[in-house]
């Protein structure tokens, strides 16, 4: 049987709302539910939408709905439940589904009243529903724990352990292949029941509870697990049982549910090969007034087709159109699945070749309309999100304009947080795909990756050295400059002035090597399309890197004559920047207390020299500073490796240089022969 809800039902729905608040605050506490101030909240409104809801002309219902949602005489939840609730029984869950994306708008805060809080959490039940017959579990399951989130933040704590939402929370965890989970799930549903009988065994419960139960054995027979079926048809056979023995029974929920429970045996019978049981079974469904309904004349073939009686349903389907037409089905993707393609199955089966083919040409029409529809409803669900996407960025720009200073230091903060760890995640892959090398791989893998989180200490105490200093020299200086009691005079206020744009310029500095750092683990070379002179690459970096500007060296530039006429190809900002990187490492390390000077008054060299050839253009940078061990010498252009612990800096400076100068077909390399300090030599092609 189908989990289609009957329009009896709904228009009950409507009513247990109100009634709900009557019976359920009494049992609130026990139950985990919110206390609100107001216990009802039934008012005029209400009473005039229950009025027109046993009219059933749904149509004044939606215009009336409107009306007094307008006037405010309808909570923004009750105009959500009981708009998609009347969009539903007219068939147009489309319209309903966007409605329920307003959802997420409510504040939750605001909802004072019990009829309020139990029309939102119906109208989430229904929303999840339907997610799960459009097939799309993976959402439904978002949207539940997402709904269960908001509710227990107001402290509604029984959301998910409803019997309904717990079943269909199963239902998609089991067809997502999560099948304990969904036992789990399904388990809770079970409980839920319980306790929802332990206060209310109406003929309403017993028939909303024996629903939940059914579409578990549904679930189950769907997925081929049929020794799992067995007892949730004993637990509907009791539910049955309550119900013939209530003082006052209800007979179109008894034969409502003897049709679905007779109808579910006959599906178990026939797929564990007791062809006797099942016709018994299936006979006395046939005997009930709800398998003479149009609905499941249409929807009940699953019996015959699995019991090889194609004919028979092959008839039953010659009512299809007429059901559609008359419940107002469109001709969506879903109602293809769900009517057309079964149709046409039972019709090739039985040998009906004819109607085959015309219910293809159908399938095959509507198929061409239904993606012209679906297109249209995505790019109308696209325009409600983005409308809300725009509302809430506007919330978030005005909030910006009140703490932009604020914002300013944590997305620089977020950026390198960011690009740190996507950093460290690609090393960490790296050291993964080695763990199947042999016994000696391994422990040289597990060598690295210990040496890899000593890198990640360190640079995480490098990183917030270098951002926390000229941040602690901005925040100071700016409220030093924000008190205005504070008298500062000129020469105060230009050194206040160059202090904040050198701290500036330390922080933009560093965040443009961590971008440089990026290109490390890339492939794609750089476009080099400037024409440039060697010298001019060399005059340009040194003025980059302000190494003219230091007072402990001497700073000298050897060149060809060449140098200063010949063009070479390349991308100009990339070599520079290269070049500077070789430079400001040169200068680092040539500190006073470092190069290898002989006497006290000797300044420390850094040398250029410009080499050039057909094919290639050479830049050497050598210095008399600490030197670099031969050991070092491939280790040096890791990332985030120091020799010297104690010197500023982050690390990355080789490597950004060498990566630069290898995305432009060149190289940086060291020359282990010179031993009066460090010897880098770029390469760059000529084009």
């Amino acid at each position: 049987m189908s989990r289609h809800i009957n329009t009896r039902i709904i228009l009950l729905l409507l009513a247990a709302v109100v009634i709900a608040s009557c019976n359920r605050h009494k049992h609130a506490e026990s139950a985990g539910i919110y206390e609100y101030h107001e216990t009802e909240g039934f008012n005029r409104a209400d009473s005039i939408i229950d009025k027109l809801s046993d009219e059933r002309d749904y149509e004044v219902m939606l215009r009336a709905i409107d009306s007094l949602y307008d006037k405010g005489e309808v909570s923004k939840s009750k105009y959500i439940f009981y708009r998609t609730i009347t969009l539903n029984l007219l068939n147009q869950q489309s319209t309903s589904l966007k409605l329920y994306y307003q959802l997420d708008t409510l504040d939750l805060r605001q909802i004072k009243t019990q009829t309020d809080i139990e029309s939102y959490v119906y109208s989430y039940n229904n929303y999840i529903r339907m997610l799960c017959d459009m097939r799309r579990y993976d959402r439904a399951l978002r949207e539940a724990y997402k709904a269960d989130k908001r509710l227990r933040w107001i402290g509604y704590t029984t959301f998910t352990d409803h019997h309904d939402i717990a079943q269909i929370i199963g239902e998609c965890q089991l067809y997502l292949g999560q099948e304990d989970s969904a036992a789990i799930s399904f388990q809770r549903s079970l409980k839920g029941v319980h306790q929802r009988l332990e206060h209310h065994n109406r003929p309403l419960d017993l028939r909303e509870c024996q629903k939940t139960m059914n579409a578990v054995a549904k679930a189950y027979m769907q997925k081929r697990l049929f020794y799992k079926v067995a007892r949730w048809i004993m637990i509907q056979d009791s539910l049955y049982t309550m119900a013939q023995n209530y003082p006052e029974p209800d007979s179109v929920y008894l034969d409502e549910m003897g049709a679905e429970i007779n109808y579910t045996k006959a599906l178990l019978a026939i797929k564990e090969g007791k062809k006797e049981e099942a016709e018994k079974a299936y006979k006395l469904y046939k005997q009930t007034n709800t398998a003479k309904q149009l609905y499941n004349v249409v929807n009940d073939n699953e019996y015959l087709m699995w019991s090889g009686r194609y004919a028979e349903a092959a008839r039953n389907f010659e009512h299809l159109d007429a059901f559609l037409l008359s419940n107002g089905y469109k001709s969506d993707l879903e109602n293809i699945g769900r009517y057309m393609i079964p149709k046409y199955r039972a019709n090739m089966l039985a040998g009906r070749r004819d109607s085959a083919m015309q219910t293809a040409d159908k399938i095959a029409d509507y198929y061409n309309r239904a993606l012209a529809d679906q297109k249209i409803n995505d790019a109308d669900l696209l325009t409600m999100v983005y409308d809300t996407e725009g509302k809430e960025r506007r919330i978030v720009e005005k909030e910006a304009e009140l703490s932009q200073q604020r914002l300013v230091a944590v997305v620089v903060i977020t950026v390198i947080l960011l690009l740190f760890f996507h950093i460290y995640g690609m090393m960490r892959r790296r050291a993964y795909r080695k763990l199947d090398a042999t016994n000696k791989q391994l422990k040289l893998a597990n060598q690295r990756a210990e040496e890899s989180n000593r890198m990640k200490d360190k640079f995480i105490k490098q990183i917030s050295h270098e951002v926390r200093t000229p941040l602690n020299v901005l925040s100071g200086f700016s409220q030093v400059l924000a008190y205005t009691d504070i008298e500062i005079d000129r020469e105060e206020l230009k050194s206040i002035r160059k202090k904040i744009v050198e701290n500036t310029e330390r922080i933009t500095q560093l965040v443009d090597k961590m971008l440089d750092l990026s290109l490390i683990n890339t492939d794609a070379d750089i476009e080099c399309n400037d024409s440039i002179t060697p010298a001019q690459v060399a005059c340009k970096a040194i003025e980059l890197c302000g190494i003219n500007k230091a007072r402990h060296l001497v700073l000298e530039l050897q060149e060809e004559p060449e140098a200063e006429t010949t063009q070479m190809r390349t991308n100009q900002q990339a070599a520079v920047k290269a070049l500077a990187m070789l430079l400001d490492n040169a200068m680092k390390f040539t500190h006073p207390l470092a190069f290898k000077g002989t006497l006290p008054d000797q300044k420390a060299r850094v040398t250029i020299i410009i080499g050039m050839s057909d094919k290639e253009v050479t830049f050497t940078v050598e210095d008399t500073g600490i030197g670099i061990p031969a050991d070092q010498t491939e280790n040096i252009f890791t990332e985030f490796v120091q020799l010297d612990e104690y010197t500023d800096g982050t690390g990355i400076g080789l490597s950004i240089a060498r990566s630069l100068a290898r995305h432009m077909n060149g190289d940086v390399t060291l020359d282990t022969s010179y031993t009066d300090g460090a010897r880098f030599v770029m390469t760059l092609p000529m084009k």
